[in-house]
């Protein structure tokens, strides 16, 4: 009789025990693999984002916190920064393109950004590609909207449609809607599989306007809370003898800076704001020259005003500190695995008791101690082996339902059949093979060591005891 034949009935003989033992096996694969495909799908996807982006410039706080929100728009915003300021950088001689950004309210959970119709000529995607509508075309005045791909799709709008926006980044019943001041659209972006795909964009006026507040009609919670929010923290400085502001009399006013004109390192004085937009949430700056970035950065981040980042840095940081806890759940996935080994050494162990007799007569017949000990090894590895099959592919189906879930919450597309890489393994035959099939192999070799133990015990059957029992 043949070996997978025998081992065939063994395993069909215990189904029971069988498909169990497989089943852990194939739960701790399929942690492994969908873990593994998620983060390194995300890290992709974010840093391809973040490529498109050489450095942002907001409020004074956390740099990550601006990055999220202005490349990502995720989390809330660090704060405001003046309109001159906006106007000062984009006349700095060393700017090629600086694109404003304010937010402040949504639409069912899509959030509106205030930006300008450069935005939609200026921005580019991975490989150079640029924004490009399905339908209509960019807005040319206040209150109207462009809308991304995701949020046509899920909100239902269309060309010509209006819609009312609700105040705050949130979407909740507790927030004012605008209904004084309804959008209309005039534009749908085509699909880029980047978070342009969530956002609803309108003029900065629009914003702008959204905002003031209307002398006839009383404030509420919010409007005191943003009003609070907006109030100096610190005194100007005064001499003692006078106790005025000496700031203001030994500083002239900036004026309107000429192409040549830098930001003062430091200061950052902001160019008189001749605009009635008072704030922008943040600014998109690309540069001439890569040659002034460090120098730029240097200068905003010294000056008390606004702060710069850099998004490719920012997300490097931010997947070190996701790496620890993905590399907890790796490990926690791994001792899954390891437990589920462990179940097959005892199924086999507990059935090998019933099989002595089935192991006498076969070494009676002819087969020797290390066709025994073969059959043993190779009937765990085989369970552990349809485990791990079975858990891979079991990983890449929980990646396709959690496909349409990612995508709504971050814009990013998953694919749910992508192989994945095994990066903690330095060889070059491990990088080039898919990692589903590295994480089968380990897993494979992993069952057929816990048949060791039962394989040994097979191998010193006594044939004369058992035949006899």
């Amino acid at each position: 009789m043949r070996t997978p034949t025998i081992i065939y009935k063994n395993l069909r003989q215990r189904a029971l025990s069988t498909i169990l033992t497989a089943c852990s096996i194939a739960l701790g694969v399929a942690l492994v693999v969908a873990i593994t495909s998620l983060r390194q799908q995300a890290q992709e996807n974010f840093n391809s984002v973040a490529g498109s982006y050489e450095l942002v410039i907001g409020a004074k706080g956390s740099p990550l916190q601006l990055v999220l929100n202005t490349v990502y728009h995720l989390d809330v915003p660090v704060g405001n920064i003046p309109y001159g300021y906006y106007q000062t950088l984009k006349n700095d001689w060393r700017v090629q393109s600086a694109i404003p950004l304010a937010l402040g309210d949504n639409y069912h959970g899509f959030r509106l950004v205030g930006t300008e119709p450069e935005y939609f000529t200026h921005m580019e995607l991975q490989g150079g590609k640029k924004l490009t509508f399905a339908a209509g075309k960019s807005f040319a005045a206040d209150y109207e909207a462009v809308l991304g791909s995701q949020t046509a799709r899920q909100t239902g709008l269309k060309l010509g449609d209006k819609f009312v926006a609700r105040h705050g980044i949130e979407d909740t019943t507790i927030t004012e809607e605008h209904t004084e001041h309804p959008c209309t659209v005039t534009g749908i972006l085509n699909e880029t599989g980047t978070p342009q795909d969530r956002v609803i964009f309108i003029t900065i006026g629009s914003v702008h306007e959204l905002h003031v507040p209307d002398p006839d009609k009383p404030l509420t919670g919010q409007d005191l809370l943003e009003a609070l929010q907006k109030l100096p923290t610190d005194q100007p400085a005064t001499t003692k003898e006078t106790g005025h502001d000496h700031h203001a009399e030994s500083s002239p006013q900036p004026s309107a800076p000429s192409p040549k004109s830098q930001v003062e390192p430091g200061t950052q004085n902001p160019e008189p704001d001749t605009s009635p937009i008072n704030e922008v949430t943040s600014i998109i700056i690309k540069l001439k020259s890569p040659a002034f970035m460090f120098q730029l950065h240097r200068e905003i981040n010294r000056g008390q005003v606004a702060q710069a980042a850099f998004p490719a840095i920012e997300v490097q940081k931010l997947f070190n500190i996701v790496g620890t806890i993905d590399r907890v759940l790796l490990l926690i996935s791994g001792l899954v695995v390891v437990v589920a080994a462990v179940s097959i050494l005892v199924a086999i162990y507990n059935s090998l008791n019933e099989r002595r007799r089935d192991i006498a007569i076969m070494r009676a017949l002819g087969a020797h101690r290390r066709t025994i000990f073969g059959w043993l090894l190779l009937e765990a590895a085989t369970i552990s082996a349809l485990g791990a099959v079975t858990g891979a592919v079991i990983g890449h189906l929980v990646l396709m339902g959690l496909k349409g879930y990612a995508y709504g919450v971050s814009g990013f597309p998953i694919e749910p059949w992508k192989v994945i890489r095994i990066e903690f393994i330095e060889s070059a035959i491990v990088q080039q093979l898919p990692g589903e099939v590295v994480v089968i192999l380990v897993a494979t070799v992993l069952g057929a060591v816990m048949g060791l133990l039962p394989a040994i015990l097979a191998y010193r059957t006594n044939v004369s005891t058992n035949l006899g029992a």
